[in-house]
């Protein structure tokens, strides 16, 4: 009889104890939504020119190698490389021709984490149209050419590192390399941190 009695309770309980693993098993494929964007799923690569981007909405529009229109996403970690440099994706210009790693979301939603500069607008043959910005001024403490920068002490007395975009332009690059220790200089561009100002021209 007790026999019978366990064979009954097995039989009822089966099919609850399935339906809590299909839950248990769903749950583990859930996951975190953005782990599988930054995951370990495989990455793939799209190619184009760039064509806007989007600073506040955190979204670069690039115009594919076949010709089609893509808006891909990106966050505070995703790196521009361009001759072996980092910079941030504020520097993307309109006309670069870049390769972007993305991944997917389940909407279809494409987000990137590494965009590699091939060419810049400039290498191209193209001109950098560029917008007025801040401006700063003050005496010059450091230079280094190479590394195409130099500090500024301002007129409150911080020391505010300027920094050459990655496509500069040539008369830029000329008036950086005959800075000297002590010269007052006026630029324009903006500031990417408190301590740091991205140069768009001298002024």
């Amino acid at each position: 009889m007790s026999r019978v009695r366990a064979l009954k309770s097995l039989i009822v309980g089966l099919p609850l104890m399935l339906t809590m693993g299909c839950d248990l098993a769903q749950i583990g494929q859930l996951g975190n939504p953005a782990g599988d964007i930054f995951g370990d799923r495989q990455r793939d690569e799209i190619v184009g020119e760039v064509r806007s981007v989007n600073t506040r909405q955190r979204e670069i529009e690039l115009r594919t190698d076949d010709r089609r229109t893509r808006v891909v996403r990106y966050d505070g970690q995703t790196r521009v490389v361009y001759r072996d440099r980092d910079y941030s994706v504020a520097n993307l210009e309109p006309g670069d021709y870049v390769a972007m790693r993305v991944q997917s979301d389940s909407p279809g939603n494409l987000y990137t984490d590494l965009v590699r500069v091939r060419e810049s607008v400039q290498d191209r043959g193209g001109t950098v149209s560029r917008g007025r910005g801040e401006r700063l001024q003050g005496m010059v403490e450091d230079v280094d050419p190479t590394r195409g920068e130099f500090e500024l002490r301002d007129e409150y007395g911080k020391r505010v590192m300027v920094t050459l975009p990655y496509n500069p332009r040539k008369a830029d690059i000329d008036r950086l390399r005959s800075l000297r220790r002590g010269d007052r200089v006026r630029v324009e561009g903006q500031f990417l941190n408190p301590d740091r100002f991205e140069l768009e021209a001298f002024v």
